[in-house]
């Protein structure tokens, strides 16, 4: 029998909803009774997610929010639906933004400065206004979805490695200070993730090198010290078990996969 993860009727905020990991976290919260809430930049996209998953078994609906982590006036109209609709946040989850890579050479400071934009300073934003908004109410927990590369860094991939490298730091700098005032915050480092996006960027990898699809994510595999893809659901249930009151006693840790 599979424990149950008490997150029957939970208020989750979860931003990057409609990419691959946002789409698996989603229903594996849905799916253990949690109500959410579902941000990103293509409603759409999301409302279709939302039609697709479980009712909460607290009673509430889901809910689709447009919201652009790069504008700051977008996170606050968001923030502002949130506790129109929810009352209040028991869980928030980033796993929103995806940094490109590229030859260190050839990214110039614009490059770097998009490629960190969402992953690193849209989390910065909205997190800012959660984490306010639980301290006031002396409670929450905050995922943050990070990546392998933040240890094992790829050279082709160094932007996204900062970025996760500067989010782990914000979970261990934040732990203490936050578990005082009731509120955890841990993060989930997943190695690649099988998906549409790192198809892509094997595509382009092997154009480059002059390599198979294949032979290229075999080499990008074995840079990054992994014999194979992670696959989204296994985040997923990191993810949820954080989410969770059974991890109240983990607070600045982070799980690399």
């Amino acid at each position: 029998m599979l424990e149950d993860l008490q997150l029957s009727g939970q208020r989750v905020v979860l931003c990057g909803a409609s990419g691959t990991l946002g789409r698996a976290i989603a229903k594996k919260l849905a799916d253990e009774g949690a109500q959410l809430a579902l941000l990103g930049r293509h409603p759409d996209a999301l409302h279709a997610i939302a039609e697709r998953l479980p009712a909460s078994t607290g009673g509430g609906s889901h809910v689709v929010i447009e919201c652009d982590l790069s504008k700051q006036e977008s996170i606050d109209n968001a923030m502002d639906t949130i506790h129109q609709r929810f009352n209040g946040i028991d869980v928030f989850i980033s796993a929103a933004g995806a940094a490109q890579g590229g030859i260190f050479l050839e990214l110039d400071d614009h490059a770097w400065r998009d490629n960190l934009e969402v992953k690193l300073f849209g989390t910065l934003r909205i997190l800012r206004a959660v984490v306010k908004r639980m301290t006031e109410s002396r409670c929450g927990r905050i995922v943050l979805v990070a990546g392998h590369s933040a240890e094992k860094p790829d050279p082709r991939m160094l932007p996204g490695a900062v970025a996760n490298a500067s989010l782990i730091t914000i979970v261990r700098g934040l732990a203490e200070e936050l578990k005082a005032q009731g509120v955890s915050i841990n993060a989930v480092n997943p190695g690649p993730v099988r998906s549409s996006r790192l198809e892509y960027l094997m595509k382009a990898e092997a154009a480059r090198s002059g390599l198979t699809p294949a032979q290229a994510q075999a080499a990008f595999l074995a840079r990054s010290g992994l014999r194979e893809l992670i696959e989204p659901d296994d985040v997923a249930a990191h993810v949820a078990f954080f989410s969770s009151s059974l991890s109240s006693h983990l607070t600045g840790t982070s799980i690399t996969l």
